[in-house]
């Protein structure tokens, strides 16, 4: 609004300064003529021009005596004016006085003969209709800017209810699963973004559903496993308090069974025991250069034994020799539980090969077997804790079903993968990929 008014005021100023430049010429001529039908037409002009572009004219001479005024009201009067004194001077004067709301002209009029300042004309010129005329479109401007404002507040108030609105139901969801329901799913439609959190957090729910379902069936696999043995010793303890005078041979027969139930509920406390100092986080890690090749030999020494029973061959394949960074005794646990189920879930006469080799970055260790093999259906399912293909056939090998959940544990706090491969009554194939150096993340 300001440069505007300031361009208005400047074409008027051009304007006006235009025609007052014409006036004066005329009158140089008319003094040159020295006649008095030019000083009328000069008047005639002056009243003319005044009329339509200035407020007021007044020829002032060297005297500062006004010998015309368009108002004929300061006609012989003097007037003593820093603009009129600047334009004897020599220096024409054409400014907008915003404080008076007029425009300031002053210019000189020279004599013909002798280009001398004879006379300065002083004229004015209002504006005020320029600055009414700019108040006025300010008001409206305002008035349209209030609008504006208030339109866009609304916008804004109705914008951020809808953005916030899914977010609060994402809140309402959470205090919902805060208090125990985790069944909710949130279904979210608008922007990409709103869609996107929607299906994560969806995403998020069913992950919290799996933990606890497994959290849930894990309690209750503990449950059952701890019972089982405690029932038949109860079992065998109550036979024998119930039987007078028992055989020393049924005695012993009978606590024998008992020691072998302790011996399993000690096995199974061990392996939760590990399984939990593999879950918690932070989990210490005793990491060395150790020989790989060493470290197999030496559990497949002590597993030959139990290969024997069976008249299972054994056999370990080494490419090269691998030093790499590990824990030895956690992944020697790997190794005797990879092996040894290789071994406990194969047939009489069957074989078991374990094989070793390594690349620029990995080493890799293969237990295939053709043993029993898994059904395609559970695989997805054998590092779960507890879970057993055969139940009845782990119970008779003395397994507890952590083993291999034991082993995806410490694989995966090496920062390896563990993969199976399996068919039935065609065998199974375990393969580990482990990096060469530990760098921990």
């Amino acid at each position: 609004m300001n440069v505007a008014e300031s361009t208005v005021i400047e074409t008027r100023r051009k304007n006006v300064n235009a025609q007052f430049s014409v006036l004066g010429s005329y009158y140089s001529k008319s003094i040159n003529a020295q006649s008095n039908d030019m000083s009328s037409k000069f008047d005639d002009m002056a009243e003319e021009i005044a009329n339509v572009f200035l407020n007021r004219i007044q020829i002032i001479d060297r005297s500062f005596n006004i010998v015309s005024d368009t108002y004929q009201i300061n006609k012989g009067k003097l007037c003593i004016s820093s603009d009129v004194n600047k334009c004897f001077n020599g220096n024409n004067q054409a400014y907008a006085d915003k404080k008076n709301k007029c425009l300031v002209l002053t210019q000189a009029i020279k004599s013909p003969d002798s280009q001398d300042i004879s006379y300065v004309m002083f004229a004015t010129s209002s504006i005020a209709d320029i600055y009414t005329a700019m108040d006025s479109i300010r008001l409206v401007v305002a008035a349209v800017v209030i609008i504006l404002v208030v339109v866009l507040l609304g916008f804004a108030f109705f914008a951020s209810y809808r953005m916030v609105k899914p977010f609060r139901k994402i809140e309402e969801t959470i205090e919902h699963i805060g208090k125990g329901g985790t069944a909710e799913r949130i279904n979210l439609s608008g922007s990409s973004e709103i869609e996107t959190i929607s299906n994560s957090f969806n995403m998020m729910l069913d992950r919290i559903n799996q933990l606890e379902e497994s959290r849930q069936e894990f309690v209750s696999n503990v449950s059952h496993e701890l019972k089982t043995p405690i029932t038949s010793m109860k079992v065998l303890a109550e036979s024998l308090v119930g039987q007078q005078g028992v055989p020393e041979e049924l005695y012993q027969e009978f606590m024998g069974d008992i020691i072998g139930e302790l011996d399993r509920e000690n096995l199974i406390i061990s392996d939760l025991l590990t399984l939990v100092k593999m879950d918690r986080t932070g989990l210490e890690m005793n990491i060395s250069q150790v020989n790989i090749n060493d470290l197999i030999e030496a559990q497949l020494r002590l597993l030959r034994p139990l290969a024997a029973e069976k008249n299972i061959e054994l056999v370990f394949e080494s490419y090269r020799p691998i030093i790499a960074e590990v824990d030895e005794t956690k992944f020697s646990m790997c190794i005797s539980n990879l092996v040894g189920n290789a071994i406990k879930y194969n047939n009489n006469d069957g074989w078991v090969h374990v094989s070793l080799n390594a690349d620029a970055t990995y080493f890799y260790v293969k237990v295939q077997d053709n043993g029993f093999g898994i059904p395609e259906d559970s695989l997805e399912h054998i590092f779960d804790r507890f879970y057993r293909v055969d139940k009845a056939r782990d119970r008779a090998t003395g397994g507890t079903g952590l083993g291999l959940a034991i082993t995806r544990s410490i694989v995966t706090a090496h920062y390896g993968t563990i993969k199976v491969f399996s068919e039935v009554d065609a065998g199974s194939t375990f393969t580990m990929q482990i990096p060469l150096t530990h760098v921990p993340e």
